[in-house]
């Protein structure tokens, strides 16, 4: 079974549902009832057959997987394939569902043709709301049954790994999860983020911002989960802006009567700083070139100095962008810009980091305007919560 590559239109598509069911769920609650329940598990087997029941089911993928299965009655292999899908669902539910989509169904032709979905029967797995794995064609039910175990598995169905793994989930405070999901997510280095972390890591983030107020899951802890999650986004590769984006709205929509949390500062400003860094294909050494080339180009400097921070090169990106508040770098315009970038490479350090407070030092000796003092008011200020 090849692994899904899907076009970002499509992912984009499911990930906005996802994010507007939860958002409608969330409404309805706060508004009748301080204590949310969950929602009701899937059916083994469902029928979709318009956009509203696939809102309604995309966002259950962070506790069940979803199997898509999408047919139509005059195709012969669908269906041969369709019940030794069920009988292998059967097995695994509720950790697995299955989800059935006729291709000819007037409500579903924008979701096929998003989803590209070209021959029949093609079917697709989703696991904690991101395409897992597909095939297409009918196959032997041995490998629908592997197709579909593999699926459990990865929701933690099975093996004694993921027995532990899921005590651990039971077991642990939604502080303790998001704190040190937090910490693989911020402070791991690529060559130790392995996908088995990332697995551990969305797990623990998905129970936090699915959990109910009952159990602890105030918006508080919840908007420090989407934050996360959205950093979490950003460590993937290629890194998902676009998810991470979608997650930082979600977090703001939480403050509410409470401060904002600093993950979520960080990651918006790591997404500014993702953006710079990704608008030409060139590496870090060949940015560096190019700023000392032209080592007056506030441009180069910023594409620079962002792909110094991306590398984990945190302290010299600090060096390089520290050139653009110089006195006499360039024209008070540029040099405002400097200051901004600065102050995004602060933000996206976190609040109380050491390397972050001495470059916020370093920039107000050189030059304080009144934008610096407040920020480091609210540094401060962060910090003594």
């Amino acid at each position: 079974n090849a692994p899904l590559s899907m076009p970002s239109a499509a992912l984009r598509l499911v990930a906005r549902r996802a994010f507007a069911a939860r958002r409608a769920v969330t409404a309805r609650h706060f508004a009748t009832d301080p204590t949310p329940a969950s929602p009701p598990p899937l059916a083994p087997v469902s029928e979709i057959t318009s956009p509203s029941q696939l809102d309604a089911v995309v966002a259950h993928s962070h506790t069940t997987a979803l199997v898509f299965d999408f047919y139509a009655d005059w195709c012969g292999p669908c269906k041969q394939l369709t019940p030794m899908l069920e009988r292998a669902v059967a097995k695994h539910h509720p950790k697995v569902a299955l989800l059935k989509l006729n291709v000819e169904a007037p409500g579903l032709e924008g979701v096929c043709a998003q989803l590209k979905i070209a021959s029949l029967p093609t079917v697709m797995a989703m696991s904690r709301g991101q395409f897992v794995n597909q095939f297409k064609g009918a196959i032997p039910e041995a490998e629908v049954e592997k197709f579909i175990a593999d699926l459990a598995l990865s929701m933690g169905d099975g093996g004694d790994g993921a027995d532990k793994s899921e005590e651990l989930l039971a077991n642990a405070d939604l502080e303790t999860l998001v704190e040190a999901a937090a910490d693989v997510v911020f402070n791991t280095k690529d060559s130790a983020l392995d996908d088995a972390t990332r697995t551990h890591c969305a797990q623990a983030l998905s129970k936090v911002i699915n959990s109910d107020v009952s159990k602890g899951g105030g918006p508080a802890v919840r908007c420090r989960a989407l934050a996360v999650s959205g950093g979490l986004a950003l460590r993937a590769k290629p890194r998902d802006v676009e998810s991470a984006e979608a997650l930082l709205v979600e977090a703001r929509r939480l403050v509410d009567g409470f401060p904002a949390p600093k993950e979520l500062s960080m990651v918006e400003a790591r997404v500014i700083i993702t953006r710079d860094a990704t608008m030409t294909a060139s590496d870090v050494e060949g940015l560096g070139a190019a700023h000392e080339k032209e080592p007056k180009d506030f441009d180069a400097l910023q594409m620079y100095a962002s792909a110094l921070f991306l590398a984990g090169e945190s302290e010299k990106a600090c060096t390089v962008a520290l050139k653009s508040v110089k006195p006499g770098y360039g024209a008070q315009e540029v040099r405002d810009q400097g200051r901004t970038l600065v102050v995004r490479i602060i933000d996206a350090l976190g609040a109380g980091d050491a390397l972050g407070e001495a470059t916020r030092k370093k920039t107000c000796q050189r030059l304080v305007p009144l934008r610096f003092l407040l920020h480091s008011f609210l540094v401060a200020a962060r910090v003594a919560m």
